[in-house]
């Protein structure tokens, strides 16, 4: 790239996963995440765009081809295309059991924090994770891990 130096991609703005019902998708989101419409919902548009707490777009776009959110990785782990980032992570976790949304076991995965995998309603695949070590205390750390992973103190 002529003219520019270093990194030019500076953030993610926008996401685009692919529904069958822009609309039913959104309350899910809504009920479950509590994100928030980045611009009034029009049907004519056949997708729903929230907003997450930072700021980037979630465009819930209507198809009607395979919904191929996920890719096998050399492993055949079937792979999410994105992670959340969280806080307060199991505050969400049993937010969404409770809500009998569809997520997989949790994960410590040490430095980079805690992790799960949870799916929409159209079979989307989706990770979180929280970087507890860096955003809490080691005694909230344990605190936290105790309560997902039912550890006995």
């Amino acid at each position: 790239m002529s003219g520019t130096q270093g990194n030019a991609l500076k953030a993610v703005c926008s996401v685009y996963v692919p529904v069958r019902n822009p609309l039913k998708s959104a309350q899910w989101w809504q009920r479950n995440f509590g994100l928030e419409y980045a611009v009034p919902y029009n049907a004519a548009e056949d997708q729903a765009i929230l907003k997450l707490s930072d700021g980037q777009w979630l465009h819930l776009v209507e198809t009607v081809g395979a919904i191929d959110n996920q890719f096998p990785n050399k492993a055949g782990y079937e792979m999410f295309r994105l992670t959340f980032e969280v806080r307060q992570i199991e505050v969400l976790h049993d937010h969404l059991k409770k809500n009998d949304v569809r997520i997989e076991e949790l994960q410590d995965r040490d430095s980079c924090g805690i992790n799960f995998v949870f799916y929409d309603p159209d079979g989307n695949k989706f990770d979180v994770n929280e970087c507890v070590n860096v955003h809490r205390t080691s005694e909230e750390v344990q605190k936290v891990k105790a309560h997902l992973f039912n550890l006995v103190r």
